[in-house]
């Protein structure tokens, strides 16, 4: 959650790459409604209730749950142009080591330059 918040705060940035962010839920839209109050977020969020895109995409780490051993998904991003070709991922294997957001439009950007 923590991320969106820092990312909120590089909107700028993201409209100047033409970016656009898209928090994907595998929860509920009550999950989702909570996420998006919790973090103040102007982002559009979108819900994956059954996971199918999640799981395509290679988000979903099965049984992930520490708790109740339910799938949830991984954190990661994942970068799609206008056409619906995936450009560039980038999935955490560890929720304590995340890519910064300074890290993260540097990559955007030189993959879009690169595209």
């Amino acid at each position: 959650m923590a991320e969106l918040v820092k990312l909120e705060n590089k909107r700028q940035d993201l409209e100047e790459l033409n970016v656009q962010v898209v928090p994907i839920c595998i929860g509920t839209l009550e999950d989702i409604v909570k996420a998006k109050n919790k973090t103040k977020s102007s982002f559009q969020f979108v819900s994956d209730p059954s996971g199918l895109f999640s799981d395509k995409i290679g988000m979903v780490h099965v049984k992930g749950n520490p708790f109740d051993g339910s799938n949830i998904t991984r954190i990661g991003k994942v970068l799609v142009n206008s056409q619906g070709t995936f450009l560039w991922s980038h999935f955490t294997e560890n929720s304590r080591v995340r890519l910064s957001s300074s890290v993260l439009l540097k990559t955007i950007k030189s993959t879009i330059e690169k595209s």
